[in-house]
């Protein structure tokens, strides 16, 4: 990540962009909703779709609002340049502590956007104490 807060997309996540979503250069950019230090990319349409849900479900469910405050409130579209670069929003850039090394992380209908030193961490705590290994058990993969 520059010190504008532009970082380059892997060229497969641009890849998967141009051929699954039609070559969508905009992306919804929150913070994650489980509370881990990165932040959520969705291509506009997976958000679009997320958006469709929540909007069906009932605003006097008081998880509801509190998901559509934090996940949609604080969400911002950010197009990628002719360069594959996205400029990330500096207030989103300290909520997820990113800095110089930035890590992509496939995950589905988005991706994360972690700073590398603590995706490393997360991820060695992750395989350390089996949960990994417990939560693909329960859904018998």
């Amino acid at each position: 990540m520059d010190a504008k807060g532009r970082t380059s997309l892997p060229a497969k996540f641009r890849d998967v962009l141009g051929q699954r979503y039609d070559g969508c250069t905009t992306l919804m950019v929150t913070v994650s909703p489980d509370g881990s230090p990165c932040l959520r990319a969705y291509p506009l349409p997976e958000w679009n779709a997320i958006e469709e849900k929540l909007a069906a479900a009932s605003t006097f469910d008081p998880r509801v609002m509190e998901l559509v405050r934090a996940f949609v409130g604080g969400a911002d579209d950010v197009e990628m340049d002719k360069l594959g670069r996205l400029l990330i929003p500096q207030s989103m850039r300290e909520h997820a502590g990113l800095t110089k090394n930035v890590s992509f992380v496939g995950a589905l209908q988005h991706f994360e956007i972690w700073d590398t030193d603590r995706f490393r961490e997360h991820r060695q705590k992750l395989f350390a104490d089996k949960t990994l290994a417990t939560s693909l058990m329960e859904l018998r993969v």
